[in-house]
């Protein structure tokens, strides 16, 4: 039994270690670019050893990697966390402003040297950005006006993400790119989305359910 707990013991210890080094990486490489980051300048940060640090993580790439799915981890819990009954477009804006967030903490720097230097985690976090533009669109669709064709609404959404994201703008403006994100859908959604038809369609609903119950 003494064994076995100091077994547990030593991997707790472990993962705490882990997580105190990836604070650590995410919080620099974040704002200022993965390549910012020297791995001996970070050991020496955390006051370990280069030997311990690449103990657990073997490479910058496995540290970029281990950002990227926090982060998304990160957002998808941000995204679930909805209070109160919401209609379709309350729950799409619940999930921009948690997109806004996430998105806001990531400096071009940063998916530059993903995209440069790391190509399969840039996959990786690419793959995890359709995952949660997949969602959003699911959130949107039941709430778009007659005769809106979708194809076209979410590309321009698209085209507005991408554009929001850019720092330039939002310094330009002077304000945060949370802020932008959320006005510019704002501003989209006045045009795209039938958000009291939608209530009416639901209220009907309930309606009727209610006379078959």
């Amino acid at each position: 039994m003494p064994a076995r707990k100091s077994h547990k013991r030593v991997r707790s210890d472990a993962e705490q270690l882990k997580q105190q080094i990836l604070d650590a990486f995410s919080a620099n490489a974040k704002r200022h670019g993965i390549r910012s980051v020297m791995m001996a300048e970070l050991a020496t940060e955390l006051r370990m050893s280069a030997s311990t640090l690449y103990k657990l993580y073997p490479s910058k790439e496995a540290l970029a990697l281990a950002c990227v799915e926090r982060w998304a981890g990160e957002l998808g819990a941000a995204e679930a966390a909805e209070s109160g009954p919401r209609d379709g477009f309350e729950r799409f804006m619940h999930w921009v402003d948690a997109w806004a967030d996430a998105n806001a903490r990531l400096s071009p720097a940063f998916r530059r040297d993903l995209q440069t230097d790391y190509p399969s985690v840039w996959r990786r976090y690419r793959q995890e950005i359709r995952v949660r533009k997949e969602r959003g669109a699911a959130l949107l669709r039941p709430v778009l006006k007659p005769g809106i064709d979708e194809r076209v609404a979410f590309a321009v959404l698209n085209m507005i993400f991408e554009e929001v994201l850019k720092p330039e703008l939002a310094e330009k403006l002077r304000i945060t790119r949370h802020e932008l994100i959320r006005t510019a859908v704002t501003i989209w959604a006045a045009g795209a989305v039938d958000r009291r038809g939608k209530l009416r369609a639901i209220k009907t609903e309930n309606k009727t359910e209610g006379k078959k119950r």
